[in-house]
């Protein structure tokens, strides 16, 4: 369990250390829906396979806003110019693992045009690091912009109450601000309680949660609590309309699944601008 938990010594988290990159690609208007895609990549090592399946699956293929947990820089740049997307990047901690910086991310069809990041409260025992989210906020064209929140929160190591903690403060925090919001990520419900707490504080916050597939979002054995199945990833929303949704459990790069969804593209707000981008 401890060594699945992320814990690292001799980095601490601040809200201003970010890594952006912007996309080659002649800029295009969302059309009419947007499809997203939440992943957790076990320590953001096997990500030439983790390509390659997102490259094989269409449901993946076709993302327009990727939001990771568990990514180091060098990777998220590779995903994000291999895919043609702009990115933005932070780092929470410094994982034994592999000794390398990990944390979360936010990549994307369309510019960033603002980015947040949030130093989520209580530090994670026997390591004292802590966990964070990030917000990317996203021009769509034609005056309609939209919030992006990547999320990864403590795992059982960590008290119930303060993951909750965790989980209220990226929704809350960095969303503040009217509009359409989509926030995702790990948030490390590993039982059945856990998962009806979260969904009760994403109500209790102003957002639906998105019902997935029934089935687990993650293949690891150690995270399987008797009589619970362990949804761990999830997909919240605010202002937005939701379509299809899924969770590619195929893919092999991670223990996590990548889970995905479509939501109807909101309108252009009544002050934008009437024609072009």
């Amino acid at each position: 369990m401890l060594a699945a938990c992320g814990l690292g010594r001799g980095y601490a988290p601040d809200a201003h250390t970010v890594h952006t990159g912007q996309s080659s690609q002649p800029f295009e208007a969302a059309g009419d829906s947007i499809r997203i895609m939440s992943w957790n990549i076990q320590y953001g090592e096997d990500l030439e396979l983790a390509l390659a399946e997102i490259r094989a699956a269409p449901e993946l293929a076709r993302a327009d806003i990727l939001l990771l947990q568990e990514m180091n820089t060098g990777g998220v740049k590779m995903l994000a110019d291999s895919l043609g997307l702009h990115h933005v990047y932070s780092p929470a901690a410094v994982h034994p693992h592999h000794q390398e910086l990990f944390g979360n991310a936010v990549l994307s069809r369309w510019p960033i045009v603002g980015h947040e990041v949030a130093v989520l409260p209580h530090a994670t025992p026997v390591s004292g690091h802590r966990r964070l989210a990030l917000a990317a906020r996203l021009d769509l064209g034609r005056g309609r912009l939209l919030t992006a929140i990547s999320v990864h929160t403590a795992t059982v190591i960590s008290e119930h109450d303060e993951r909750m903690d965790q989980a209220a403060v990226a929704m809350d925090s960095l969303a503040s601000d009217d509009g359409p919001v989509i926030v995702a990520g790990d948030f490390n419900t590993v039982t059945d309680y856990d998962v009806s707490q979260l969904r009760r504080l994403g109500r209790k916050h102003g957002y639906r949660h998105l019902r997935l597939p029934p089935g687990p979002t993650i293949t690891n054995r150690y995270k399987r609590f008797p009589g619970s199945i362990p949804v761990l990833d999830h997909i919240f929303y605010r202002d937005l309309t939701a379509g299809s949704r899924g969770v590619m459990r195929a893919a092999r790069a991670s223990d996590h699944f990548p889970v995905w969804a479509v939501f109807a593209t909101p309108p252009r707000p009544a002050n934008g601008p009437a024609n072009g981008d």
